[in-house]
């Protein structure tokens, strides 16, 4: 889930102009802090919506699928979008963002809530959408490294607080109003207007590694985008639901669920050194593989909370190698290879929560974390066979 936001708005797109003065920057950062920080929380606002609606867990999952949608269409329309300004989008992305957060914090009945998921979602994708289009020229690589790491941080803590606000009120989705101020101040900053982009940048013509672009390998590599990210998003959305399950409070479980994401982001500190080594990558993936199976063991809240820790560090590189796979596809154009990323990623968090959430009205919910194994074992295969620089025809 928020991984794949992450990387996507690391990703090289549509660039506008000749790169993003300091203030642009800090934009960027702030606005890509609010949406780690939502994203994070997904997991714990299920649970305080299914509480405080009073209605069954499983038929909250919409809470995520705004976003999976939203990242879908983009897939689908995103380089037109960016024809609007990369700067115009994300002021609009961080509007919409702010109002779905507060929709979703405050709402008394469903409506209102489900109407801040669809917003929250349209404004997070265009928040990934921009963020590189914006991030452009020389010093491109470590202004999207900090915003990415200040999106890592936010998400961490997002659901201690919304715990701690629980414990301090008993209205947890409270916490999520933390980010609306925080997209105010971004949208009221002032920055130089976004230059257009040029045609080589906003078409995408040229691909990364000429040969003949082959469809079933396209294919292939895109799949394995929905195999990684849809675990990322069984954690996230449903990974406090199943701590509550294992014998916590509600409360106690939104906080235990901050493991996975702080598992997570020590693997995006090691990552780079894991990307570069099949075996490596290979036990990230074994290492997400035994934490499914002990999430769908009848295991206690320690050993679940361990787990979740364990398939954070286990998750966090495998994005970035699925999506330089797809990105270094032979004869594919960069900006339709953002695109099909983008899309694959909508398609894995709109599916996952749902396929969950779908199996907990007929089994227990750990069962649906067995779903996930035979995605990442997909993973695993090409992880064997070879890193992202790996020639085409082994893909």
């Amino acid at each position: 889930m928020r991984a794949a936001a992450e990387e996507a708005s690391g990703h090289d797109g549509a660039a506008s102009g000749a790169g993003a003065g300091p203030s642009v920057a800090f934009t960027v950062t702030l606005v890509q802090t609010a949406l780690g920080y939502l994203l994070g929380g997904f997991g714990g606002c299920l649970l305080f919506l299914a509480r405080d609606l009073a209605v069954p867990r499983e038929t909250v999952s919409w809470v995520s699928e705004g976003f999976g949608a939203s990242l879908l269409l983009l897939g689908l329309g995103g380089e037109r979008l960016l024809g609007l300004g990369a700067l115009r989008v994300l002021r609009l992305s961080a509007a919409a963002l702010a109002s779905g957060a507060a929709l979703l914090g405050l709402a008394p009945t469903a409506l209102p809530a489900q109407l801040g998921a669809v917003l929250l979602g349209a404004g997070g994708a265009g928040i990934v959408l921009s963020s590189p289009a914006l991030l452009t020229g020389p010093a491109a690589a470590s202004r999207l490294a900090r915003a990415v790491a200040a999106s890592s941080l936010a998400g961490i803590a997002a659901p201690a607080l919304l715990g701690q606000v629980d414990a301090l009120t008993g209205r947890g989705r409270l916490a999520l109003l933390l980010a609306v101020p925080v997209l105010g101040w971004a949208l009221a900053r002032r920055g130089p207007p976004a230059h257009p982009a040029s045609p080589e940048h906003t078409s995408g013509a040229a691909p990364e590694v000429p040969g003949p672009l082959v469809p079933w390998r396209v294919a292939l590599r895109w799949f394995l985008i929905v195999s990684v990210v849809a675990p990322e998003f069984a954690f996230v959305v449903w990974g406090a639901a199943r701590l509550q399950d294992s014998g916590l409070s509600t409360g106690l479980a939104v906080g235990a669920a901050t493991a996975f994401p702080v598992g997570m982001g020590l693997g995006r500190l090691v990552g780079s050194h894991i990307f570069r080594s099949r075996w490596r990558l290979a036990g990230c993936v074994l290492l997400a593989i035994a934490s499914a199976l002990c999430a769908a063991a009848p295991v206690g809240p320690a050993v679940l909370t361990a787990a979740m820790l364990a398939a954070g560090l286990g998750l966090a590189p495998l994005y970035p190698f699925t999506l330089a796979r797809l990105t270094r596809a032979p004869g594919l154009p960069l900006g339709r290879a953002a695109a099909f990323a983008s899309a694959a990623s909508g398609t894995a968090v709109l599916a996952s929560p749902r396929l969950l959430a779908l199996l907990a009205q007929h089994v227990p919910l750990r069962w649906g974390y067995l779903a996930v194994t035979p995605l990442l074992l997909a993973a695993l295969w090409v992880a064997l066979r070879g890193g992202p620089g790996a020639p085409a025809p082994r893909a």
